[in-house]
């Protein structure tokens, strides 16, 4: 069975991200320590983000179909519709007029987008389908 994806898209030269301060060297995630004395540089979080501006959007993402990926609904996700997807791959695909977040992969030369959730079936895109990836996810923003 098949999940629905709701998307609420948004390019991503319209995010602003600020300058953000960037502690350069790793931070333990154990015993707390002073980080003030590593404070380096600001971090460009678009530049750190966004690889090929002109090709990246961010859409939200409703639905529950990747939480094994670390997507979860609520989250932005952004693609690059610069990358090329290989087996593996978490993409933004349009099946058969609906649009889905799922990852990709190829078995015995058939096609199929595996959901990250073992409630659900991976769904094979069959040679009649309608379908098109429109980009490669890169990043997931979701709060903590």
């Amino acid at each position: 069975m098949s999940r629905k994806v709701k998307l609420k898209w948004c390019p991503a030269g319209d995010v602003a991200f600020d300058a953000v301060a960037f502690f350069d060297e790793g931070v333990q995630a154990g015993f707390p320590s002073p980080a003030e004395d590593h404070l380096d540089l600001d971090l460009d979080l678009s530049s750190y983000l966004i690889q090929h501006p002109s090709a990246t959007f961010c859409v939200r993402v409703e639905g529950d179909s990747m939480v094994g990926a670390g997507i979860q609904s609520g989250d932005v996700i952004m693609i690059d519709r610069s990358l090329t997807p290989c087996k593996g791959s978490v993409v933004l695909a349009i099946l058969d007029g609906e649009f889905t977040v799922k990852r990709v992969d190829v078995v015995d030369e058939k096609l199929f987008l595996i959901p990250e959730n073992p409630r659900l079936k991976p769904i094979e895109v069959a040679e009649e389908s309608n379908f098109q990836v429109w980009g490669v996810v890169t990043f997931v923003i979701h709060k903590v």
